[in-house]
């Protein structure tokens, strides 16, 4: 029997800010994102489908609007994904 426990929100949001975002661009865990980062993470996310783009977004929601990580990674979607929509 496989035992599942569901994170918090501060444990998940942790755990995926540290990790996922960082393998997009390239970035080790110990480093940094920076805003040219942000910039490439908006861009890559909007060209995505389906459950990868889900959890991407999700993601990035759970950085929460006072990031300003949050802020550029948003502006770069959307600019993207309104350009593809065209």
């Amino acid at each position: 029997m496989v035992k599942r426990r569901a994170l918090t929100f501060k444990s998940f949001a942790m755990l995926e800010k540290k990790g996922d975002l960082k393998k997009l661009v390239g970035k080790k865990p110990k480093e940094e994102l920076t805003d040219k980062d942000a910039k490439k993470l908006g861009r890559k996310i909007a060209h995505m489908d389906g459950k990868k783009k889900r959890k991407y977004v999700g993601i990035i929601n759970f950085l929460g609007a006072s990031c300003g990580l949050y802020n550029e990674i948003w502006k770069n979607y959307t600019k993207t994904r309104d350009s593809l929509e065209k």
